[in-house]
């Protein structure tokens, strides 16, 4: 009988684990459709709820990490980009997240870190986003010429990537480089004359001595 007690017990937690999974996936697609009706307290509510069911799942951390980006809380973010890549250290877009948070509060060295684990990763899925992060680092960091070289990488995965030229451009002003500098911001105000980029560009092309 203490046998089949144990056995029949097993199962019951088997069960009850399946279920929990199953519930805290439920609450994690709630939480994502909360966040594309933005609306952020119930994605919060939800996605936590998904963790406290099963907190073993990297990506319902990674999405609570981003949530509070969301938020603009880089502090509590980064804990849960850490904590996915923890649970997953192969989670190459936790590891980009993770050099988000860093870089939102100007923690450009370890964000450096992060960015490039990011990119050594065959399973990230946007390359030219961690290229351009990376280059926007180094630019932090007055590494200007391997900033150079990571964003005009970006742009060769994505040649349309107003932030990686206008960051490019960025580059230039402090090299001295005036006339690339022209160049890149132009590219950016053509490419999105409204966007925040375009309308920055339009500023810098000023300040360089172009109306824009």
């Amino acid at each position: 009988m203490l046998l089949a007690s144990l056995w029949l017990g097993g199962c019951a937690t088997t069960e009850q684990t399946g279920v929990q999974r199953l519930q805290a996936r439920a609450s994690y697609e709630s939480g994502l459709a909360h966040l594309r009706d933005k609306q952020p307290a119930l994605a919060l509510n939800a996605i936590q709820e998904a963790i406290a069911l099963d907190g073993t799942v990297a990506v319902y951390r990674n999405a609570l990490g981003l949530l509070y980006l969301e938020l603009r809380r880089p502090d509590l973010a980064l804990d849960e980009f850490r904590k996915a890549t923890e649970i997953d250290p192969h989670y190459a877009e936790a590891h980009l997240n993770t050099g988000i948070a860093l870089a939102e509060t100007s923690r450009w060295e370890e964000a450096v870190v992060a960015y490039r684990r990011a990119i050594a990763m065959p399973t990230l899925a946007v390359p030219h986003v961690a290229y351009q992060n990376l280059g926007l680092a180094l630019y932090h960091l007055k590494q200007y010429r391997d900033a150079e070289q990571a964003l005009k990488f970006a742009l060769s995965l994505e040649p349309q990537m107003e932030a990686a030229y206008y960051n490019l451009g960025l580059v230039f002003v402090a090299e001295g480089r005036k006339d690339e500098a022209k160049a890149a911001f132009r590219r950016v105000r053509d490419l999105a004359p409204q966007s925040p980029f375009g309308q920055a560009a339009v500023g810098q092309l000023r300040a360089l001595g172009e109306g824009g």
